[in-house]
Formats: C-alpha cells, sequence, structure tokens
C-alpha cells in the first residue's frame, strides 16, 4: 500500500503532523490538501493533544505547489488555501513549524503564517517561486508578517535564481522563533511545546483569538464565502435544474434534486 501523505501521531500531549511526500519535496497536491483540511478539527478536538509541531519528512519542509500534471486538478476552489489551519478561529491549540530545506510558496504560508512559531534549521531557506512561475497571489498573504521593503522583495525576487531568504535573515526580521542546527530541530520544536504546555489552554485560546482577528485579511473571507456559499450552489443539482428547466421552458422540478442529492 502506497505510503500516507500526511500522518498524524502524538506523544507525551505533542501532536506530530508530517507532511509525508519526500519523493517530491512534499510538494502540495489536492490529496495532500485534502488531507490538511481534516486532520486540523481533529487536532483541535483531540483530549491527548495540547500542542502541535508541524514537520516535513525528507531534506525539505515543503516546495510550494505541485506542478505535474494531475496533482491539481482545480476540481475545488482554493483547496490548497482550504488546508490552511483556521488559527483564532477554529484552531486555538498551539502549532510549531519545524522547518528544513526549502520551504517555497505555499510551504512559507504554513509554515509562516499557518503556524503560531516558527523554528527554523540553519539549512532552511524561504522562496517564492511565483513569481518565476507568473502565478499572482494576493501580497496582503504576506505583508502582514514582512516589513513592507521585504515584503515586495520577497515576492519578486525569492525565486530559483534569485534571493531567497535564508534562517538568519528571516530571524532578523522577526518571520522565524529560533535558528538551530538541523540535528537539532525537532528537538528545538519540542523544548517549545513543553514550554507552551505550561500555559494554560484558555488563556492560549484568548492570545490567539486576539492575535489572529487583528491581522484578519478580509479577502481570505470572502475567499471561504465563496467556497463554502457560492461554489457548491454553481455546481449543485438545483442549479442544473433551473438552468434545464429554463432551456426546456417548463417549471423547475426540486424534487428530483433531493432524489439526486440523497
Amino acid at each position: 500500500m502506497a505510503e500516507p501523505v500526511l500522518t498524524y501521531e502524538v506523544k507525551n500531549e505533542i501532536a506530530y503532523i508530517t507532511l509525508n511526500r519526500p519523493h517530491r519535496r512534499n510538494a502540495l497536491n489536492d490529496e495532500l490538501s485534502h488531507e490538511l483540511i481534516k486532520v486540523w478539527p481533529k487536532f483541535e478536538k483531540d483530549d491527548s493533544a495540547r500542542v502541535g509541531i508541524l514537520r516535513a519528512e525528507g531534506r525539505d519542509f515543503c516546495v510550494g505547489l505541485d506542478l505535474n500534471p494531475g496533482e491539481v486538478k482545480n476540481e475545488i476552489p482554493h483547496l490548497m488555501h482550504q488546508a490552511y489551519p483556521r488559527n483564532g478561529t477554529e484552531t486555538f491549540k498551539p502549532l510549531i513549524a519545524a522547518v528544513q530545506g526549502n520551504c517555497m510558496g505555499g510551504g512559507y504560508a504554513f509554515a509562516v503564517r499557518g503556524c503560531d512559531f516558527t523554528i527554523m534549521a540553519e539549512n532552511a531557506r524561504l522562496g517564492f517561486p511565483e513569481a518565476r512561475a507568473g502565478i499572482s497571489i494576493a501580497p496582503i498573504d504576506y505583508v502582514p508578517l514582512m516589513p513592507f521593503k521585504i515584503s515586495l522583495e520577497f515576492m519578486m525576487l525569492a525565486y530559483k535564481g534569485g534571493r531567497f531568504m535564508d534562517a538568519q535573515r528571516a530571524y532578523q526580521f522577526g518571520i522565524v522563533n529560533e535558528v538551530v542546527p538541523e540535528s537539532e530541530l525537532l528537538a528545538a520544536a519540542e523544548r517549545w511545546a513543553e514550554m507552551i504546555k505550561t500555559i494554560p489552554q484558555l488563556y492560549i485560546k484568548a492570545i490567539k483569538y486576539g492575535h489572529y482577528k487583528a491581522m484578519h485579511m478580509e479577502y481570505l473571507q470572502r475567499e471561504m464565502d465563496y467556497v463554502h456559499y457560492i461554489w457548491p450552489q454553481q455546481i449543485s443539482e438545483e442549479r442544473k435544474e433551473a438552468a434545464a428547466s429554463m432551456r426546456e421552458k417548463r417549471e423547475p422540478d426540486y424534487r428530483k434534486t433531493k432524489k439526486k442529492a440523497g
């Protein structure tokens, strides 16, 4: 059987959430995005876990979206964005990222914006390959966590052959919390987890809610509104029946759409 693309294990009240596509440098495809969507509510409801560590197998944390044919089908809009943890609204338990190697594009979003604390190995580097590939993304996804000039530089030049951001520079700008040798990466993340475990959970919830509410990005809310309300209607049997009834000059029969849905 194929290896799972994401693994979840709890030890000593720490949930280890591990990206497991090392052969693809943990690039994000549809399957991995679906598994990430499912793991955050699982983690939040898991009474045996007080804190989570997001890590990755292999030499790289995540190189962003998998551009190989068939890996991302775009049948569900903004699928990768839906895979981010909903910090401060649905995910209140603290998350720590342990980052090694390349952390690019969507990988950056998970490791830095998606986690409350970020520990980087000395060999890690951040990049934005979308600039090289001509893939646009809303810049405000990056601005809240970077100084303005650095965000512009990162989004335009941090691609292959350009100005990657190494771990020390990321630490200098307050984008990550600690830089350690790669051999000490997981131990450092566990040390942070042990410190966080001593903090009352309701206090953590209040702090996360306040911080993420203060940096709430309206475009993400509009994106989620589309995903949860507009898109389901656009692909629904009801909409198909409504269009068919207009073409056929008859009254719509929504009873048969309920049968198909059931």
